[in-house]
């Protein structure tokens, strides 16, 4: 401790400087009551978090419970749409679980993750929901369609975005839905974008699509093999299809085609659901 001296005048002639020691016995008392102290305070520290750490989970666990059923309801409420447009123009459901898993696998094999494969499934499913709007009588007619009626017919592409747009979850798809039916050379419908101002889940769909249709029946038409889709595929590289992912696609071809050709709408169902919970899990 300096304390100042100074004159009467009150100038600064020195400082009085006083020294404590602290005795032995109290720097000793000194540390045992800080760590007392620190040890009450960890311990106070290990109570609360034992008896908040079961809580903690507990509300962890609910929460991932309460997401995973948000999930599954927004899945239930897809599918349940996806074969609603389905049972307007066929018999079951099965294409949309088919083209869905398909074009997933195609984004895999192009290591497409998170938000993008996701836009990818749920687009894929409900491509056609603009379908909802065309008149049976166009939508079922086994002939071929007049040019007046294949204008109709491609409204639905307009309806189906109008549809799902402002839909939350279901904004991802829009970009499949507005434009599957684009085409590489810009020739497709509705608005005439070329090559790579598709977007890039729209350009796999279209692959995909169009493979599917060919090997599958039809009211106008049976299945093809393998060998014939793929001629007909190649033939629309740089045309109607991006060439690389043409080139890609090709490569696992064979694999979908024996995987898919044969199976039933609930086992085609069985393998959206493992990849939908591949890519929509937490």
């Amino acid at each position: 401790m300096f304390t100042p001296l100074r004159e009467v005048n009150g100038n600064l002639t020195g400082y009085f400087e006083g020294v404590r020691l602290v005795p032995a016995w109290q720097r000793k008392q000194i540390l045992v009551d800080s760590l007392t102290v620190a040890l009450m305070v960890g311990l106070a520290s290990l109570l609360c978090g034992g008896v908040l750490y079961p809580v903690v989970i507990r509300l962890s666990s609910e929460n991932q419970r309460k997401a995973q059923e948000v999930l599954e309801s927004h899945i239930s409420m897809m599918e349940a749409l996806g074969r609603a447009i389905a049972k307007r123009d066929s018999n079951t459901g099965a294409h949309n679980y088919r083209v869905a898993w398909i074009s997933a696998m195609l984004a895999e094999t192009l290591g497409i993750k998170g938000d993008g494969m996701q836009a990818l499934i749920a687009g894929s499913f409900l491509h056609d929901a603009g379908k909802i709007g065309i008149p049976d009588a166009i939508l079922l007619k086994p002939e071929k369609l007049t040019e007046d009626e294949m204008d109709l017919m491609h409204t639905h592409v307009t309806m189906g975005e109008e549809i799902i747009t402002g839909g939350g979850w279901l904004d991802g798809a829009r970009e499949v839905v507005a434009c599957h039916h684009e085409k590489w050379d810009g020739s497709g419908y509705p608005r005439g974008l070329v090559g790579e101002a598709i977007p890039l889940v729209a350009r796999i769909f279209a692959i995909v699509d169009v493979f599917d249709a060919l090997c599958s029946k039809r009211p106008y038409k049976e299945p093809l093999p393998l060998n014939e889709v793929m001629d007909i595929l190649q033939q629309g590289s740089g045309v109607h299809f991006d060439p690389k992912l043409l080139k890609v696609f090709s490569s696992i071809a064979s694999k979908v085609y024996e995987t898919t050709i044969h199976a039933s709408e609930a086992e085609v169902r069985a393998l959206m659901k493992k990849m939908v919970r591949r890519h929509f899990g937490n």
